[in-house]
């Protein structure tokens, strides 16, 4: 073909495929993202209060156990000044079985207290595995959410009907 005699004219404008979709999808897959990550800073932002909760009420038995161990401690005192012929063997008994309870109290209060030490620190990794996972994987975060709210949204129909 020779290059003088062809004339090629076109006229219009060109479309591009998808690029209006593709923006739209990336925006709403962002905005989820950002609403999963702010749904899991949330749960995180609640688990110091639940543990502290937790280690307060530990606390406060601790607390009680000592009173609790002196008030039964004088009771059984006062028993003993009562019928002190035959009370010497079971005072002493009496105050061993109320030495052990408080020991045991004591290992159970310490126990708890580790225990939401413990819990703490896994809520705190869990929390953290979240952000970061929602952080490396929106889509996937996104998608998962969306299965969750479907699936809870399907459990609470069927309670329903």
């Amino acid at each position: 073909m020779d290059n003088d005699k062809s004339n090629i004219n076109a006229t219009g404008s060109v479309t591009p495929i998808g690029n209006g979709t593709r923006g739209d999808s990336a925006d709403k897959v962002q905005a989820a993202a950002a609403s999963a990550h702010g749904a899991v800073d949330r749960i995180a932002d609640k688990v110091p209060a639940a543990t502290e909760k937790v280690q307060g009420t530990v606390d406060k038995l601790a607390e009680q156990v000592p009173a609790a161990t002196e008030k039964v401690q004088g009771t059984v005192d006062k028993l003993a000044e009562q019928v002190p012929a035959a009370t010497d063997r079971l005072v002493g008994k009496a105050h061993d079985t109320v030495d052990r309870m408080s020991g045991k109290a004591t290992e159970v209060t310490e126990r708890l207290s580790q225990k939401a030490a413990d819990l703490n620190v896994a809520y705190s990794r869990l929390a953290e595995t979240g952000r970061s996972y929602v952080r490396n994987s929106p889509g996937v975060s996104v998608l998962v959410a969306m299965a969750a709210g479907f699936a809870v949204s399907k459990l609470l129909s069927s309670r329903r009907h």
